[in-house]
């Protein structure tokens, strides 16, 4: 049996949508802003912009989604200006 090589690239848009749609947004936007066009075109569509929640609630408290400052850093200085116009609610810690 010959087994072939398939990259994330060589997938359809539709079925990078499915699998995204699976994810965390804020992961997928932090994984995937500036990979390439095709990826940013995709990630900056509003099913993964329009609502983004910065915190995860477990059963009596919350978790912080960014485990660094770097990680928090880069996600305001980078990823929110190019997706600000998209975003229409945002959750953020108390």
């Amino acid at each position: 049996m010959e087994y072939s090589c398939i990259e994330l690239n060589n997938l359809p848009d539709e079925i990078l949508m499915i699998i995204f749609q699976k994810l965390n947004n804020i992961d997928v936007l932090y994984s995937f802003h500036d990979v390439n066009q095709g990826l940013n075109k995709i990630i900056h569509d509003r099913v993964f912009t329009g609502h983004l929640t910065f915190v995860k609630w477990s059963l009596d408290n919350f978790i912080d989604l960014f485990s660094s400052n770097i990680m928090l850093n880069r996600f305001c200085l980078q990823i929110l200006p190019s997706i600000h116009d998209k975003i229409q609610w945002l959750d953020l810690d108390f």
